[in-house]
């Protein structure tokens, strides 16, 4: 927006409140020094509009010096960064699934033992070992539940559905810094399985919360 700034004298309004910008911004702070993390990144998005109310991205630098910003300063976390994002995918699988009609409410799946699958093993960190719902799977966190259902969505439908949601590509946000998914190809099974709980798939948080919105 440079020369639109340079050119005319009305300011442009952005979507930002800067009270919950500021709020973001101390919570976040407060969160970094009492776990010693190396960033970190939050946004606050109006579900209805997709308007970003608040984007923090830390570290971060005063932009009247931009000179004196380190690199990690200026990398944007909140939109520039894609990361796999585990089990908050599992929001997608879930919804895709129940949206398809591959499974109801009332169905499930059996996570009694890890899936094998060439050399890769797919196991649950809190295992319950046994039969699960579709609302425990969701509940208890299940990668094994996830990927069967993911399984029976097919590599097909979950690219479309994802893609629908605007999880395959860059978003169209006013930001110069604006990350580009990393997705598999070809797309194969243990693709599609791994995806189900949010690995082998790598979106920026933004991303993240967009799709859920």
């Amino acid at each position: 927006f440079d020369n639109t700034l340079r050119s005319s004298r009305n300011p442009i309004q952005v979507s930002l409140d800067m009270r919950i910008q500021h709020i973001v911004h101390r919570e976040l702070s407060r969160a970094v020094n009492e776990f010693f993390a190396i960033g970190a990144a939050g946004i606050v998005l109006d579900a209805w509009t997709g308007e970003v109310l608040a984007l923090v991205s830390l570290p971060d630098f005063d932009p009247n010096y931009p000179e004196k910003s380190t690199e990690s300063q200026r990398f944007n976390r909140a939109t520039q960064g894609v990361y796999e994002v585990g089990s908050t995918f599992k929001i997608f699988t879930t919804a895709i699934a129940l949206e398809t009609g591959v499974v109801d409410l009332s169905g499930g799946y059996d996570a009694t033992r890890p899936i094998q699958i060439s050399r890769f093993t797919i196991r649950d960190f809190h295992a319950k070992s046994r039969w699960l719902s579709v609302p425990e799977i969701f509940m208890y966190s299940s990668n094994i539940g996830a990927a069967k259902m993911a399984l029976d969505i097919g590599g097909k439908i979950q690219r479309t559905y994802l893609g629908q949601l605007g999880l395959l590509d860059s978003l169209p946000i006013s930001l110069v810094e604006s990350g580009v998914p990393m997705i598999p190809n070809p797309w194969r099974p243990i693709n599609t399985m791994t995806i189900g709980f949010g690995h082998g798939i790598a979106v920026s948080a933004l991303h993240l919360a967009a799709g859920t919105a």
